[in-house]
């Protein structure tokens, strides 16, 4: 699966839980992202909510984000990477 489209976008949001790691109260993938030295972590709890935390060589965020299909959108460059190692496994 590679993020080229909208439609894509919406196929890895409903996917995510299968794409994931589990860590007891939630899904979450995180993702190395050199382009902004640091680190993105997606999260999704049962109740569908999306979110994600940032940490960054220069900040980090206080809280998880709410995330919208826009933002998966923007991160699809170091989601695709990351997805590229799934399909290969």
């Amino acid at each position: 699966m590679i993020i080229r489209s909208k439609a894509d976008v919406d196929q890895f949001c409903e996917r995510f839980g299968d794409l994931a790691s589990w860590d007891g109260s939630k899904h979450y993938i995180a993702l190395q992202d050199d382009q902004n030295n640091g680190t993105v972590t997606f999260m999704r709890y049962p109740d569908g909510t999306l979110t994600a935390h940032r940490k960054y060589h220069t900040f980090w965020d206080i809280d998880e984000l709410p995330v919208e299909r826009t933002d998966i959108w923007r991160y699809r460059k170091v989601l695709n990477r990351y997805l590229k190692t799934i399909d290969e496994q």
